[in-house]
């Protein structure tokens, strides 16, 4: 786990959630897996669901039987082949997933820093791809891991072109993720500041006292000019100055953003010979 990465509680107060309808209960199975428990029992989807024990395994059956899951030698569960096939066609993400690609090896291959291409999911970043650094750094996040907003560049990056909706939810209530370890914690002001000052330079650089990794952003442009996604270089505080890396994020993104807004190209697909 990341010194960033949430822990997420699917209980309030000690009660479980309500889970009504068979597709809210098998959403709440496949939402127990995660990076770091990739693999679980039926003990632990059951207390993690608040579902009962034989509802659980009907699903677990019926979900199996369909290739979401998988069941294991061991008896525990893991996702299965079927939702990666589906997850093929989960697009925009994927094409900026697609598009991104080269330009993060060179943004690499150049700083031989910590890449990230992350895209705003409601409240919370999603990462997209990452490629590691050269340097170790205490990250330890997977594709697919969620992540908060206000912490990190290219998180913010993303708050600070996302709907009035969203900012007021996260800042303007000041109930916005912050590491406990990080002081002094900014107010809602300060991060209000600093969002408009992303939107004028269209670049985040993020050097909190306290932290030990600093980060660069800068937002990724679709077909409307919306921001659809940020990329950023994460690397060890006090190891250089931040300002360095503007020119090259900032470079990296334009590229990305040509990328995704440029002519698709065709997939040329092999001849096959029928039998």
């Amino acid at each position: 786990m990341t010194e960033y990465t949430m822990t997420y509680q699917q209980e309030s107060e000690g009660r479980p959630l309500r889970r009504t309808g068979v597709l809210d209960r098998a959403f709440a199975i496949l939402d127990c897996f995660t990076s770091d428990e990739p693999t679980l029992t039926l003990t632990q989807l059951t207390r993690r669901t608040g579902l009962a024990a034989s509802t659980t395994s009907r699903l677990l059956k019926s979900l199996c039987e369909h290739g979401a899951l998988i069941r294991e030698r061991s008896g525990a569960y893991s996702i299965g082949p079927r939702l990666m096939e589906i997850a093929q066609f989960a697009r925009p993400m994927l094409s900026i997933r697609e598009a991104a690609s080269p330009i993060l090896d060179d943004l690499n291959r150049t700083t031989d820093q910590h890449i990230q291409l992350g895209t705003l999911d409601g409240a919370e970043m999603v990462i997209l791809d990452r490629r590691e650094g050269k340097h170790p750094i205490p990250v330890y996040y997977h594709i697919g891991d969620r992540l908060p907003l206000a912490p990190t560049a290219a998180g913010r990056t993303l708050l600070a072109y996302a709907g009035p909706g969203i900012i007021g939810q996260i800042v303007n209530t000041g109930t916005f993720t912050w590491p406990t370890w990080q002081i002094p914690r900014p107010s809602s002001d300060e991060l209000m500041a600093s969002l408009a000052l992303i939107r004028q330079r269209r670049v985040a650089v993020l050097q909190t006292p306290g932290a030990s990794v600093h980060s660069v952003a800068a937002p990724i442009f679709g077909r409307t000019n919306a921001v659809i996604a940020a990329v950023s270089i994460v690397l060890s505080a006090g190891s250089t100055s931040l300002e360095r890396y503007v020119p090259l994020i900032k470079a990296g993104a334009t590229a990305i953003s040509r990328r995704v807004t440029g002519p698709k190209t065709s997939r040329i697909l092999p001849p096959w010979d029928q039998a």
